[in-house]
């Protein structure tokens, strides 16, 4: 049984999370991975996207966010769309390189995992 894993650091700021007014977090962004799908047994354990979070308020303590690669490439995809929203051009041709750098990077990767 084969799975590729590839694990990257993701550095952000604070983020603030809530579950609801009186139950507030505060985390920073530690890494993003991607899990494959197991082979043969792909549709009961399809590849899925981790987010790992520490939090820095309450602190040590860590928030997981685990989604399947559809469901991250639509958030991914949202929050770009709302992030580089009112950018000028030059910004966004920016972000088109570092995107083109990260797919060809994790290109990479999974080619020297097999």
């Amino acid at each position: 049984m084969t799975v590729k894993f590839v694990t990257h650091s993701l550095e952000t700021n604070d983020i603030t999370v809530m579950g609801n007014v009186s139950d507030v977090a505060t985390v920073r962004g530690n890494t993003i991975s991607r899990i494959g799908a197991v082979e043969g047994q792909e549709q009961q354990n399809p590849a899925a996207i981790h987010l790992n979070f520490e939090m820095t308020h309450p602190p040590n303590e860590m928030l997981v966010w685990m989604m399947s690669v559809p469901d991250a490439v639509e958030l991914g995809l949202q929050l770009l769309a709302m992030g580089i929203e009112d950018q000028p051009s030059p910004k966004i041709d920016d972000v088109r390189d570092r995107l083109s750098q990260l797919i060809a990077e994790l290109d990479r990767t999974l080619q020297v995992s097999h």
